[in-house]
C-alpha cells in the first residue's frame, strides 16, 4: 500500500472504549479495521443510542495519496462526505455544506492508546468566524 494518509490512519486500527463529558451515561465502543484488504479503513461507533451511532468507510484517491475522504452513514439516516487530513498526530476531518458545516479536531497521544477529539458546527459555510462547540469525544482503547 502507497496510500501514506492511511497508512498514518492505521495507528488507530483496534478497540476503542468511545466517551464524552457531554453525554456521561452513554459509552460506546469504536472498531476501526482495514476493508478489502488495505484499501480502506471501517470506523464504526456502537452506542447504546442507535440513532447517533454511524460507520465511516475511509479512504483515498490514487491520484491523491495524503487526502482522505470519509463517507458516512448514522443511525438517523443521514450521509455525507468528509474531506480529511493527518499531519502528525493530529488528525482533521471537516464537511463544508450550507446550513450544516462540520469538523472534528483531534489527537493520538504518543502512547497511542488515547485520542481527543473535538466536533464543531457552523450554519455558515466557509465562515471561521461562526464555530460553535458541539462535543468532546475521548477514545481509550481497549484491544
Amino acid at each position: 500500500m502507497t496510500d501514506s494518509a492511511l497508512v498514518a490512519m492505521a495507528a488507530m486500527i483496534g478497540e476503542w472504549k468511545t466517551t464524552s463529558e457531554q453525554i456521561p451515561d452513554m459509552v460506546g465502543r469504536t472498531t476501526i479495521e482495514w476493508l478489502d484488504g488495505d484499501a480502506f479503513l471501517l470506523v464504526r461507533l456502537t452506542v447504546p443510542e442507535p440513532a447517533i451511532g454511524r460507520t465511516w468507510v475511509v479512504g483515498t484517491d490514487d491520484a491523491y495519496p495524503e487526502r482522505l475522504k470519509v463517507l458516512q452513514h448514522d443511525g438517523a439516516g443521514a450521509r455525507r462526505i468528509y474531506n480529511g487530513a493527518l499531519t502528525g498526530p493530529l488528525w482533521r476531518i471537516w464537511r463544508d455544506a450550507p446550513g450544516d458545516s462540520q469538523r472534528l479536531t483531534g489527537n493520538l497521544d504518543e502512547s497511542g492508546n488515547i485520542f481527543r477529539a473535538t466536533w464543531e458546527r457552523s450554519d455558515a459555510e466557509l465562515d471561521p468566524r461562526t464555530w460553535e462547540h458541539q462535543l468532546d469525544i475521548v477514545y481509550t482503547r481497549i484491544a
